[in-house]
């Protein structure tokens, strides 16, 4: 239970109205019924006005939108709060520490004191897990493997042989990193696997969504950097080199040897070609199918990915398409030209 006082204070926001309401919880604005004594963060001009809130929710938005009567706290950045405010709100952690008796752990592998290793999870002979690392479940970690201080596997992970992964990270469930990449090479009775001897390096404080695969290097390792970001299903190739505080969206996919530099953003369903290099801050927007370099700082879009301007005007004409034909035929006839 927390005033919404407290909560000012917490957040380092001024009140406005009735500072002595009790905050219970967090309702989306979006939502049809917000609970009363919950509290709704407003930051897109799209969202419902709160005009016909149910006495006793609260809002955190900006100064403007606060009518008469209405009681919450005034922020120029309402998104901003949120990584402050929901953990307040958040089931407590685990603080489990050990090993789950229905966990397989091998004698050769080193868990700390501080960790969890949760039931029916796999922990093979030279992998390693830091303190603090948590395990919930069914999570396979292979040979060789570490896994860093704090952070979080959930159920149904593979981290397979020789992968290593930083502090403070968070994998969700079904993902897969260090299987084979997909490297092979025609022969004369057929495709010839090539062996797939590298690894994966994955930095600090990067966060790997469900169901996504990151594929080991043929030679050397698939490198994820620190603070990057990675949604769900998405796949990255072998040898890849991802830098540091990068974003990437929903069903991408990164081909082989590709180098995706510091800051760039990725947006949804984007394709990249294989040894292509994307430039620090780059952006690639939904849909782009990448052939060729990309300079640091562009945007692009469309296929194959070009600046994003000169996309727009290719849409344009591209939709004008049936216009122009018919256009060309009636000159066709005026003048007797055969098509």
């Amino acid at each position: 239970m927390i005033t919404l006082s407290e909560l000012g204070e917490k957040l380092g926001l001024p009140v406005v109205g009735d500072g002595a309401l009790i905050v219970t919880g967090v309702s989306a604005p979006e939502a049809e019924e917000k609970r009363p004594g919950s509290i709704c963060v407003v930051w897109d001009k799209r969202s419902p006005r709160m005009e016909n809130m149910p006495p006793g929710v609260m809002m955190i938005g900006r100064p403007e939108l606060f009518k008469p009567g209405m009681s919450g706290l005034a922020s120029g950045d309402p998104r901003g709060v949120l990584p402050a405010l929901l953990p307040l709100f958040a089931p407590p952690r685990t603080d489990k520490r050990g090993i789950h008796w229905a966990a397989a752990v091998a004698k050769g592998a080193h868990v700390s004191n501080a960790a969890w290793v949760g039931p029916m999870c796999v922990v093979e002979d030279g992998a390693s897990i830091g303190n603090g690392a948590r395990l919930l479940s069914s999570v396979f970690v292979g040979s060789g493997a570490s896994i860093g201080d704090g952070t979080v596997i959930e159920p149904n992970v593979s981290i397979m042989q020789g992968v290593r992964i930083g502090k403070n990270c968070v994998v969700h469930a079904n993902t897969a990193i260090g299987c084979d990449g997909f490297g092979f090479l025609p022969g004369p009775d057929g495709l010839v696997k090539i062996p797939q001897i590298g690894g994966v390096e994955v930095g600090d404080d990067v966060e790997i969504g469900a169901c996504c695969a990151i594929d080991r290097g043929a030679i050397g390792d698939t490198v994820v950097g620190d603070g990057t970001k990675i949604d769900n299903h998405v796949q990255i190739g072998h040898n890849v080199k991802i830098g540091r505080h990068c974003v990437i969206c929903a069903m991408s996919g990164i081909a082989g040897s590709s180098v995706v530099e510091d800051g760039v953003t990725i947006a949804v369903q984007v394709g990249v070609t294989d040894h292509a290099r994307i430039g620090a801050g780059a952006t690639l927007a939904g849909r782009a199918g990448v052939t060729n370099d990309v300079p640091p700082g562009l945007v692009v879009s469309g296929f194959p990915a070009r600046p994003h301007g000169e996309a727009k005007r290719a849409q344009v004409l591209a939709m004008r398409l049936p216009e122009l034909y018919e256009r060309i035929r009636r000159l066709e006839r005026l003048n007797k030209i055969e098509p």
